[in-house]
């Protein structure tokens, strides 16, 4: 099977098993909303926030896992890749180990808030930090090997069960129900890959000093990376908690459910890309015989990304109205952060680039100076002209484009230096996001306010969508004449034995 027949067959493999997940996680979250009262969920977000962070407690180990593996592969150097997995997997379980316990001690000597629902959620955020630790490692040893079979068919076993578990329990015991099911569905994830997967991970008390040394010195710099690009996509919510409350943070959830969704789709493609990516620069060791496939990528998505998050947008009104009417507030905010999530598309390969080249630091120089501006902006929006989550939004979505702006430059930079190229670059991924801005705001000049009538408002936003979707066209026929990507879609059609 030739290497792009495989790749497409792999990446539909993928998209398949995830379109599905998403469609569970999508009714699982619309479930848990209508179950628990905004408030709630803003306190199970404040929660899940300590967990977000939490998870990096492997010191960075999985991300060098994950870009040293990948290379050891494409170079067939089999018994370095075992003795990378081995001395990773025992790190891993040392360091986490220790901050668990941390975690757990404080948890019942330290009074973090007058909330109890607040510290048993953190003893609950340290068992799940365990398993989702092990999970990682097992997505990093089959992702590494090209094994996306067995990903997929674990994404949507997790979903399926993930549905199951929440709505059972939260019925039964609200937020505390929602808690223990997100730390069963992890645990049988877990269960899952232990069986599934061919290789197993080895733990050893006595490994190479050399290779531990060398996976956090690869790893650490892109677990700061990591870090900072999380408090950078977080930088709405943390300003949530700390100039609003609890309602305001459930309120929000719906422009957070829906971006993370829609953000997980490019992200779920690229985890194909960068395996092959890095496999690639093992085999060439030149940056320039591996252009195309760092363009490609950001030119599909700057294309058609933006026409998805329109149709999101088109029908999430009608979603938000009938299925979480409680929700309503939190409608405008979820628009503005959907179109900033546009600009998040397209860092995924520069990372990668800038990542194979070791100039990890760069990224996380960008993106620190991000957070800061993020924070100065949404602190003026709330505070100075008391904006409120829409406020937030907005400056949540302007600080993406800039920190996308900053990263394709930088990126860029180490194939040509000259101005009007970066340029014509930008102006190139940029153009399709303005395109489908101008085609919404025509929409909403034209058409009539939502009536208030299910079939009425079914019939309006029919007619938006085929008015949208035929003003998209030139952009998905212009994008398939540079990359082929429809015509590669229709050629390699993958089979699931």
């Amino acid at each position: 099977m030739s290497k792009i027949r495989k790749f497409f067959r792999d990446t539909i493999f993928y998209l398949t098993s995830n379109f599905f997940s998403n469609i569970f996680n999508l009714i699982t979250g619309i479930a848990v909303r209508r179950l628990l009262e905004p408030a709630l969920m803003g306190l199970f977000s404040k929660i899940m926030l300590v967990f977000d962070y939490a998870r990096y407690s492997h010191m960075g180990i999985i991300d060098a896992l994950d870009k040293e593996l990948p290379y050891c592969y494409g170079k067939k150097d089999y018994e370095r890749f075992a003795r990378l997995r081995d001395t990773g997997f025992s790190l891993c379980m040392i360091v986490a180990g220790l901050i668990v316990s941390g975690i757990l001690a404080a948890s019942f000597v330290v009074r973090f808030t007058d909330n109890m629902l607040f510290t048993v959620g953190l003893r609950i955020v340290a068992l799940m930090i365990i398993a989702r630790l092990l999970t990682s490692l097992y997505i990093v040893l089959n992702r590494a090997q090209n094994k996306f079979a067995v990903i997929s068919k674990y994404t949507i076993l997790v979903a399926a069960l993930d549905l199951l578990f929440k709505i059972f329990l939260v019925m039964k015991f609200g937020l505390y129900g929602l808690l223990w099911a997100s730390l069963l569905t992890l645990v049988a994830g877990l269960v899952y890959f232990f069986k599934a997967s061919e290789e197993k991970f080895g733990f050893i008390l006595i490994f190479s000093y050399k290779e531990a040394l060398g996976l956090l010195k690869v790893g650490f710099p892109i677990l700061v990376m990591g870090i900072v690009f999380m408090t950078l996509t977080n930088i709405d919510r943390i300003t949530i908690i700390r100039l609003l409350d609890n309602e305001s943070l459930g309120f929000y959830t719906i422009a957070l459910m829906v971006s993370a969704y829609i953000v997980q789709l490019p992200n779920l493609i690229y985890a194909v890309i960068f395996p092959r990516f890095y496999q690639a620069y093992g085999e060439k060791q030149n940056i320039f015989e591996i252009k195309e496939l760092f363009i490609k990528p950001m030119l599909v998505f700057a294309y058609l990304f933006p026409v998805l998050i329109g149709l999101v947008i088109l029908m999430l009104p009608l979603l938000v109205r009938y299925l979480l009417p409680a929700y309503l507030p939190g409608l405008r905010p979820a628009y503005l952060l959907l179109l900033g999530a546009s600009f998040l598309a397209l860092v995924n390969m520069p990372n990668y680039l800038l990542i194979a080249l070791n100039k990890q630091v760069h990224i996380v120089f960008i993106g620190s100076a991000c957070i800061l501006l993020g924070g100065v902006i949404n602190y003026m929006m709330v505070k100075s002209y008391g904006l409120g989550l829409t406020g937030v939004a907005i400056g949540t979505a302007f600080t993406y484009f800039i920190y996308a702006t900053f990263l394709l430059v930088h990126a860029y930079r180490n194939y040509t230096k000259k101005f009007l190229s970066h340029i014509v670059f930008l102006l190139q991924l940029y153009l399709p996001f303005l395109w489908v801005v101008a085609l919404l705001s025509l929409i909403r000049m034209i058409s009539s306010p939502v009536p208030g009538n299910i079939y009425k408002d079914l019939a309006g936003v029919s007619c938006k969508t085929i008015f949208f979707v035929i003003g998209c066209i030139p952009l998905v026929v212009y994008v398939n004449s540079k990359t082929s990507v429809l015509t590669l879609l229709r050629q390699h059609r993958p089979r699931m034995n």
